[in-house]
């Protein structure tokens, strides 16, 4: 069984019309081409408030003309620094949802702007479905988690990404057999966890077999320490007064899961 036949595409959050209405795109894209063929597409999808730009800076200009909710961008340098683009944007109005765009994600650092805020990324060439999976993962999911900031290597940050992800999920898939708050809360969290394989897949460095020795680490030095956070504290206290921590046995494993603290 495959990752889609066990988290049914049909599951995932999808933009209502009105949603879509409430969206205004701005296109910044060099090519003119591009820009055309992003333009027919998005409106193809639904989204009617469509703005365009040939290059970062001008795209400042616009973002004090009109308002603006989605920021589609040039990964590389047109007259300014993607990142500087980035920052300046988010200055302007933190909750924009940005989106770099590139032939080549792995190549140009669109992992650096995922950290510096961009809320998603988009793959060229595209499909008006890729396009709309992108913009509705960006606008739906969750902001990706600060701990990736203080991972001491991008495998480290990204399978911190994927596990934090799959501990929501795991207790939300619990909670929903009982409770129809849960329920409702289901496809979300599988859009997260979706999003987070996804990222992590394209964004791994070395490779698949490296990602996923990443994760078998991990999982193996999270199963050997204390298996809650207030087990975690005593221990750390313990050994700084020379002896052994004493982990709460008797709290389970899921309740210091639940808001993804741990990781």
């Amino acid at each position: 069984m495959g990752f889609e036949d066990f988290l049914p595409k049909a599951a995932v959050p999808d933009l209502s019309i009105a949603e879509r209405n409430a969206v205004h795109l701005l296109v910044v894209d060099s090519d003119v081409a591009m820009r055309n063929s992003m333009r027919q597409a998005l409106t193809s999808l639904g989204y009617q408030s469509i703005s365009e730009a040939p290059n970062h800076a001008l795209a400042l200009q616009k973002l004090a003309e009109r308002p603006v909710t989605h920021v589609i961008f040039e990964a590389k340098r047109t007259n300014m620094p993607p990142n500087d683009f980035l920052t300046a944007v988010l200055s302007c109005d933190e909750r924009i949802i940005c989106l770099p765009s590139s032939y080549e994600p792995t190549v140009d650092d669109i992992f650096s702007l995922l950290i510096a805020g961009a809320r998603g990324y988009l793959v060229k060439p595209f499909t008006p479905e890729t396009l709309d999976d992108s913009i509705i993962m960006a606008t739906k999911g969750e902001a990706i988690s600060g701990a990736i900031l203080y991972a001491k290597d991008r495998n480290e940050a990204l399978v911190s990404l994927m596990m934090t992800a799959l501990d929501k999920l795991a207790i939300t898939l619990k909670q929903a057999k009982n409770f129809e708050t849960a329920k409702r809360e289901l496809p979300r969290r599988i859009l997260n966890f979706r999003r987070a394989v996804e990222i992590s897949k394209t964004f791994a460095q070395g490779g698949k077999p490296v990602l996923v020795q990443a994760l078998l680490d991990f999982c193996i030095d999270r199963s050997n320490g204390p298996a809650t956070r207030l087990g975690r504290l005593r221990k750390r206290l313990g050994e700084r007064k020379g002896g052994p921590g004493k982990e709460e046995a008797g709290e389970p494993m899921l309740k210091q899961k639940s808001d993804g603290a741990g990781h």
